[in-house]
């Protein structure tokens, strides 16, 4: 068993972090134990993939692998502080917001939210689109599916999320039937494993496809690129005005407002949007 601290610039807020892994939790990808903060899934390093426990506290995660040999240590923490968004000094971030109508009495209430995003940027775009107009409970359960259909086995009774290879080659008709998707659902994560294949994505964070290259997939609209450049590929000035659950949160505004109320924002409306979604009372918080 090797183990790491990993102190964070500035305090965590666990529960915070809780709620949005588990939020995206998928039977196997992952084992999420709110009661206790810890979250454990695979990641890869050089040596191979490997369970990770992270313990969660106010000043940052306690990792802890059984796999991993002192000298896998630095990758894992590497890997993770980017995923969690560890190292982001949030200051700026407290400072710009403090005064805003809006989002000053959010972040004054709970300042220390942070971006989490993924550590597989397929794994971003396929679970995107997997939960495109379902419940968040739907997703979790389409999300398993493709998991247990596509993935391969990995460490401590985990899987590995699905290559975008694994995907492409039984077919869209086997994917359709597999996973319960409808024609339409199954041919926009088709379109979207066919482009993540011809870039030669290898498993990493990130999104090999550009916004003009996501919109031209048939099923993949403003919503889903905006929440990818967000989430996907870990942008500080993304927004995304086309989510219902932050026009919620802003008092039913159109999408159109929303972009322009965002404008003020910048340079961290990734984090405007994060709390606007903390707030959410409805239960629907996509993160």
């Amino acid at each position: 068993m090797s183990s790491r601290f990993l102190k964070s610039n500035g305090p965590l807020d666990p529960g915070h972090m809780m709620r949005t892994l588990g939020i995206h939790s998928i039977p196997t990808l992952d084992i999420h134990e709110p009661a206790e903060l810890r979250h454990t899934r695979v990641i890869a390093v050089d040596s191979g993939p490997m369970a990770v426990e992270l313990a969660f506290a106010t000043d940052g995660v306690q990792l802890s692998s059984a796999e991993a040999e002192a000298s896998d240590l630095d990758q894992l923490e590497t890997a993770v502080r980017a995923w969690l968004d560890l190292d982001t000094d949030l200051s700026g971030m407290q400072e710009s917001f403090s005064h805003d109508p809006m989002l000053g009495a959010l972040v004054a209430a709970r300042p220390w939210l942070r971006l989490v995003g993924y550590l597989n940027g397929f794994e971003a775009a396929a679970t995107t689109v997997l939960g495109q107009q379902v419940t968040l409970a739907a997703g979790r359960t389409f999300g398993g599916r493709f998991l247990s259909a596509y993935g391969s086995e990995g460490p401590g009774g985990l899987r590995i999320f699905p290559t975008p290879e694994a995907v492409v080659a039984p077919g869209v008709d086997t994917l359709r039937e597999t996973i319960g998707l409808t024609k339409t659902r199954a041919a926009t994560l088709f379109l979207m494993a066919q482009g993540f294949a011809a870039k030669g994505f290898a498993g990493t964070p990130g999104i090999p496809l550009d916004r003009s290259e996501l919109l031209a997939l048939r099923g993949v609209g403003p919503w889903t690129a905006d929440y990818l450049q967000m989430r996907g590929r870990s942008d500080p000035d993304a927004f995304v005005p086309g989510d219902l659950v932050a026009r919620r949160a802003l008092d039913r505004i159109t999408e159109r407002e929303a972009a322009a109320l965002a404008s003020s924002w910048a340079p961290y409306r990734s984090y405007a949007m994060v709390h606007l979604w903390a707030s959410d009372t409805m239960g629907s918080t996509p993160a």
